[in-house]
């Protein structure tokens, strides 16, 4: 396939693949490498039920997302924008700031230290060992993204052959020689609901939201801007990097489905590496710590690179890339040195309230045309409202207080199953498509309508 100017815009198999794996490694991150062996392990004997809910969130919603930002002309501040500055700016923000220096990149270099902890025996080390460590973290964090044109190409040619081989190495291990017997489930909830809602916790979709500006950016360039070649193009890539995402978190899901009988009392870092002791011996927890450090490190790049675009978007350009990229690996260094546990401890129900509008702004804008841009706004709007509930009720428990809204979650159709925003969603676009009838063209960011 050839543009009107002769230049090939149809990328060799190569290429594709390298972009693919960028795509696989920025979103596997800590989180996709630990939890989804937890999840298989609380899941037992219904763990394929608990996977397909779990690929619905975890997987097929933020492929999506990419199309989403191709579709929409940008990532997340654009795409926000199409809802309304208002939304754009509070909406917007709060995500890029949670996804980004406040919670989740400190979240993967507290992971990566408490796997080289292990490794090296650090756990008791005075503390400005860690800061050290965080310091040199973010300083080669910062080598890979400063220049955005050449992320995809050092992430895929590094980091993913280190990680692919050693989480092939140990899955495959565990798969052939299990070391327990699946169980029943350990949860109340349906297995479809139970992997649903832990989707949520990988982050994915709003992730994707990020990481598709560096993914777009670089396949423009090799394409020369070619908008139907950058789409095709954004397809075969997107299919291979969430296979591969795919495969992998299945991987896991079936070997912690083995450990019920065996390890019913341990979850995520500390499942996932009791397993490769196991198995492996020191050797093994040596191998499966350093992978950690690497899955963290592909999250954290893409993170960064996705917190600067989304301020240099909403700051029309005012703020430069490579500044803002610098402070929020700052910040990102203060808050990860409060260590590991906290931050996944309140990250988990913002995450809840994040994820329903995130799926309203995507569906709408792949499956719908523009003139159901007043729908759209209702969904969002309408979702975020029950996010909140989400977060709020999330937030009390964790200060002791149970249950919270049990009222409100007894009425609202499959609230209790984690599906609350459904009724939200729907009732939400109904109401915003008979309010608003037309786009908002006085939007700077929606005023050509392009993709990129």
């Amino acid at each position: 396939m050839e543009d009107t100017k002769g230049v090939s815009t149809k990328l060799p198999f190569l290429v594709l693949l390298a972009i693919g794996a960028s795509i696989f490694a920025m979103h596997y991150g800590a989180s996709c490498m630990l939890w989804p062996t937890t999840w298989g392990r609380n899941s037992g004997t219904e763990v394929l039920t608990a996977f397909f809910g779990f690929a619905f969130t975890g997987l097929l919603l933020p492929f999506l997302g990419y199309f989403a930002v191709n579709k929409g002309g940008g990532p997340l501040f654009v795409l926000a924008s199409k809802v309304g500055p208002n939304f754009a700016q509070i909406f917007g923000g709060f995500t890029v700031l949670v996804m980004g220096p406040l919670f989740v990149i400190p979240r993967m270099s507290a992971a990566a230290w408490d796997a080289l902890s292990k490794v090296f025996g650090l756990e008791n080390s005075p503390y400005i060992v860690l800061v050290i460590f965080t310091i040199i973290y973010y300083a080669i964090t910062y080598w890979f993204i400063y220049k955005q044109d050449k992320i995809v190409d050092k992430v895929s040619m590094i980091l993913v052959p280190v990680l692919l081989l050693m989480e092939i190495i140990i899955i495959t291990k565990a798969l052939l020689f299990p070391i327990g017997t699946r169980v029943p489930p350990m949860y109340s909830e349906h297995p479809f609901a139970y992997g649903f809602i832990n989707g949520y916790q990988t982050m994915d979709l709003p992730a994707a939201l990020m990481f598709a500006g560096i993914i777009l950016t670089d396949i423009a360039t090799r394409v020369k801007g070619n908008k139907k070649a950058v789409f095709a193009n954004l397809v075969k890539a997107g299919i291979i990097g969430f296979i591969i995402l795919g495969v992998i978190e299945f991987g896991e899901f079936l070997l912690g489905s083995s450990t019920g009988s065996v390890l019913a009392d341990l979850d995520y870092a500390k499942l996932f590496a009791t397993v490769v002791l196991k198995q492996w011996g020191l050797v093994g927890a040596s191998m499966f710590n350093t992978a950690l450090v690497f899955a963290a490190m592909t999250t954290a790049i893409g993170l960064t690179a996705g917190t600067a675009e989304y301020f240099v978007d909403a700051g029309r350009g005012k703020w430069s890339y490579n500044k803002i990229a610098i402070a929020t690996l700052v910040v990102s260094t203060l808050i990860s040195i409060c260590g590991l546990d906290q931050i996944v401890k309140w990250t988990a129900p913002i995450l809840n309230m994040i994820y329903p509008p995130c799926i309203a702004l995507v569906l709408f804008i792949v499956f719908f045309p523009e003139r159901f841009v007043g729908a759209m706004k209702g969904a969002c709007y309408a979702s975020l409202g029950w996010g909140v509930v989400e977060a709020l009720r999330g937030y009390l428990g964790l200060v002791g207080v149970e249950n919270a809204f049990q009222g409100l979650y007894n009425i609202v159709p499959g609230a209790n199953a984690g599906f609350g925003f459904v009724l939200f969603f729907i009732v939400g676009a109904i109401i915003g498509h008979l309010v608003f009838k037309e786009p908002d063209r006085t939007n700077p960011a929606l005023a050509d309508g392009t993709s990129v």
